[in-house]
């Protein structure tokens, strides 16, 4: 007798959806609290594949008084630092979980980006992983910032690709709707 699923493909599809659904609401929350929280370390992309070895784009914004003269990335257990990106002006080394810049210096009010090659283990359950950043200023003065990225499973890579492209499709579709009704309601006002 089947199960409550007749296709086997559908819980497949099932949890899909539920991490798009995870990903738009963190999306969601980051421009929510964009304004409210100017000071940050902002990651791209914020999805990590198990298994696979990618480059993680740290967006770093110095809004203390003084320059900043290094950053500190360290792992949590699922995920490897493998390298760090050349940067100009900067020097970037790995010591077991630990990445670290230092030169610079990076002014008061400016940003910059910097490139972390990291690899998740295979056997990383899906969900959040938390990084933890700190800016170094001279004098041992540090400001600490988690990284968040979330895990997705190797098999559901396609998957998700699928449902961002349908999600996105949804999206346009919604826009131009919307965006039609508003220039039929807005030809009916000028004729007024």
């Amino acid at each position: 007798m089947p199960g409550p699923y007749a296709d086997p493909q559908i819980p497949a599809m099932m949890m899909g959806v539920q991490l798009l659904a995870a990903a738009a609401c963190g999306f969601a929350c980051a421009l929510a609290t964009a304004s409210s929280a100017p000071a940050h370390i902002g990651v791209t992309p914020g999805l990590a594949v198990a298994g696979e070895t990618q480059t993680l784009s740290l967006s770093v914004h110095n809004d203390i008084d003084r320059p900043m003269t290094g950053l500190a990335v360290t792992a949590p257990n699922g995920l490897q630092i493998r390298g760090t990106g050349t940067e100009r002006e900067w020097e970037g080394t790995v010591e077991d979980d630990t990445a670290t810049w230092t030169g610079g210096p990076l002014a008061p009010s400016t940003g910059k980006t910097f490139s972390l090659d990291v690899e998740v283990d295979a056997e990383t359950q899906p969900g959040p992983l938390e990084l933890q950043a700190k800016q170094l200023y001279a004098g041992g003065g540090s400001l600490p910032w988690p990284i968040s990225v979330t895990v997705i499973p190797a098999e559901e890579k396609s998957q998700l690709l699928t449902w961002a492209i349908v999600g996105g499709a949804a999206l346009l579709a919604t826009g131009a709707i919307a965006a039609l009704a508003l220039r039929r309601r807005g030809g009916t006002l000028q004729e007024r």
